[in-house]
């Protein structure tokens, strides 16, 4: 990789994190290209330099938000080695992750649907479903490993609990951030969790 390649992707990586931080505490509707330059440090024509609009800027960030969101379940799919606390363990992840950077996926997701740009929803939609494809693929590997309950829904159990996690977001972000995460989530995973395992496992895992 040569310098300059180099230094563009740092350049990119640079602008895009200002945009999800301006989503994140100011809206999408205040992502301006000036705001961003004056958030980086550069002018707005080294802006335009790497994009040609704002929404390039999301397009990019879109990437890296599927990077992020998906990433750590297929790296799970591909373990083959499930047990129940693998799902557990992919959502703490996300969470420990969101908590650190206020908001990060879920959040953006939500600011830029609010946009009203039809291929920005699309790229989004498409993240989302790629979000809940694998982990019911995930969810599937622990029915055939006897953890998980047979009569159970992989796609509407994947669906639950990417809305049991973006609703928490959600209300963890309208209370600004005044209660930890993790420690939210954890009942609502206990809660979660009987209600998809085996009952042969449930001795096993209280």
């Amino acid at each position: 990789m040569t310098t300059k390649r180099r230094t563009t992707e740092v350049r990119q990586i640079q602008i895009i994190n200002a945009a999800r931080e301006m989503i994140v505490k100011n809206g999408s509707e205040h992502v301006t290209i000036r705001r961003i330059a004056k958030a980086v440090g550069i002018s707005e024509a080294a802006i335009y330099r790497h994009f040609k609009s704002k929404a390039d800027i999301l397009y990019l960030l879109a990437d890296h938000i599927e990077e992020n969101l998906v990433g750590d379940i297929v790296q799970a799919r591909m373990a083959h080695n499930f047990s129940l606390s693998t799902i557990d363990n992919v959502m703490r992840d996300h969470i420990s992750a969101i908590e650190q950077r206020q908001g990060l996926s879920h959040q953006v997701i939500a600011e830029i649907i609010s946009l009203g740009n039809k291929k920005l929803n699309e790229r989004f939609y498409e993240i989302v479903n790629k979000y809940i494809d694998n982990m019911a693929e995930l969810i599937k590997q622990g029915m055939q490993a006897g953890e998980l309950r047979n009569d159970i829904d992989p796609n509407i159990v994947a669906m639950q609990l990417y809305g049991m996690i973006h609703g928490l977001v959600n209300v963890w972000s309208l209370s600004n951030f005044k209660f930890n995460l993790v420690e939210r989530y954890s009942p609502l995973w206990e809660m979660f969790r009987t209600g998809i395992i085996q009952r042969s496992q449930i001795a096993l895992h209280n």
